[in-house]
């Protein structure tokens, strides 16, 4: 990878966690140092997050990254932010979310995600959240 799309990339990563810290409210940035597998973003309650920005893409394109992040997930729920030149943030995650359905490993695939902005992941994603404190309250 040349060093444009480097910075490409850090440039796509900084822009998605400022849109997601509009839309969530949480503190969430660009994990400076990224090994192998690591979430793009850190500040992301739950949810291991990739981040794509490039000037085209096609679906194929889309379900290689989604199958990226779906493998560096790790117990957390996948979710990929991508954006292509002149085109608004978008996001992918599991249908079973919307479902509350967490645990559907099998739904994984690519042809079982949903697409939307980020306003409509983060209104999930914020519910989400606010459900497993209220769990975790619940029981002490």
């Amino acid at each position: 990878m040349g060093r444009m799309q480097r910075t490409k990339g850090k440039v796509g990563e900084r822009e998605a966690a400022a849109v997601i810290r509009e839309h969530t409210g949480w503190q969430v940035q660009r994990r400076v140092r990224n090994a192998a597998g690591d979430s793009d973003l850190v500040g992301v309650p739950g949810w291991s997050v990739e981040i794509k920005r490039y000037a085209s893409a096609s679906r194929a394109d889309i379900a290689t990254w989604w199958g990226q992040c779906v493998a560096q997930a790790r117990g957390e729920l996948p979710v990929l932010f991508y954006r292509l030149d002149r085109g608004a943030w978008r996001g992918v995650w599991p249908l079973a979310v919307n479902l509350r359905m967490q645990h559907a490993a099998q739904w994984h695939d690519y042809e079982w995600t949903v697409e939307g902005s980020v306003a409509a992941w983060a209104a999930l994603a914020r519910d989400i959240h606010e459900d497993s404190k209220g769990a975790t309250c619940d029981k002490t």
